[in-house]
Formats: C-alpha cells, structure tokens, sequence
C-alpha cells in the first residue's frame, strides 16, 4: 500500500514540476513481461483468507511466493540502468532476505499491528497468524530473525491509510519515486527517450 501511495505523490510532484505522465512511455524497460507475472502470482496469495501459519513452516504458498520475489528481483536487475531501479532492486532484495529468514512471510509484530490500527485485518494476534491483503505474519520480535528488516516502521491514524512498512519498503519506494521523476520530466539518459 505505501508504494502505491508513493507512486500516486511522485506523479502529482511530477506533474506540478512540470512533467508529463506520457514521460513515461519512453522507459525502455526489460522483461517487464517478468515483473507483471510475478506481481499476479503475489496476488493470488495476498488475497486469500488469513489463515494462522506454522511459523518457519514452508509449503507451495511460501515457496511461490519466494519465486515471485525472484522473479521481480531479476526484472529490476535487467533494468538497472533506469533511474532509481537499483534502489527498488536493493528494497526488492532486503525484503526477500527478511522473508526467507522467517518462513516466506514478512514479520510484523503485534504491537506494530495495534499501533497501525490493523488487528482487524488479523484472525488473531497470536504469533504465526497472516495479516489479509498483505504478506504480513504476526511475529513476536524475539521469535523474527532479521527483525530490523521486517515491518518495523508504522505510519498510524491519522494518515489516510494506516500501514506498516519495513526499510525495503523505504527503499523501494524511494527508487520508484526517483524513476517517475525522470520518466516525467524526461531527462536525457537513464534509459529514456527525449522528446521531439
């Protein structure tokens, strides 16, 4: 939800810098056929009702769900030559090792969860139990491995959207909104096309 969020700002700055959203047709992107796959096959598994996990339990779920990280993390190598795309490969990357270190999922603890106002999306706050439409497990912070990668970082009500989000998260988010601001204002270099 963050980078959404953030997406949805780098285009409103962009736009009052005088940039243009059709910029953004002149990325010269690789494999984006990749990135598109990976970003359905995560769907598919975001938006199935939470169950509660064994936690480090590895099944289809985990390991699909891991793959689908591969596979965006080779997208955004192919196009590293893009602005900002080694910022969001970096985020992509420490995301991945904090999941992989607990099970396939991304920890949160349970005070994060209750600071974001988000129990609700929760069938309990007992460790192991899957946030809905997020790849979010509740874990206590001594039971996460990495847990300064995991979604440590809260943005609570009032914000409009409440999330919780992790350093990857930052990292993306950052290189995403660097890669709209070229792609808009259509720099020279960096894998865009100029203007005629």
């Amino acid at each position: 939800m963050i980078l959404i969020i953030a997406l949805a700002a780098s285009v409103v700055i962009a736009l009052l810098r005088g940039g243009r959203v059709a910029g953004l047709t002149g990325l010269r992107l690789r494999w984006g056929w990749i990135a598109i796959v990976a970003f359905v096959a995560q769907m598919v598994f975001i938006y199935q009702k939470p169950v509660q996990k064994v936690v480090g339990a590895w099944g289809w779920q985990e390991l699909a769900l891991m793959g689908s990280y591969l596979l965006l993390l080779a997208a955004t190598w192919a196009n590293r030559h893009l602005h900002g795309m080694t910022l969001i490969t970096l985020g992509l990357l420490l995301n991945l090792l904090v999941m992989a270190a607990n099970g396939g999922w991304m920890p949160v603890s349970p005070e994060a969860v209750r600071r974001a106002g988000l129990a609700h999306l929760a069938p309990s706050l007992a460790p192991g139990a899957r946030l809905s439409s997020s790849k979010d497990i509740v874990l206590l912070r001594a039971q996460t491995r990495l847990w300064f990668l995991s979604d440590i970082f809260v943005l609570p009500k009032p914000f409009p959207v409440s999330s919780v989000f992790s350093i990857g998260d930052v990292a993306s988010v950052l290189g995403a909104f660097l890669l709209v601001q070229k792609g808009m204002l259509r720099y020279r270099g960096y894998g865009y096309t100029e203007s005629t």
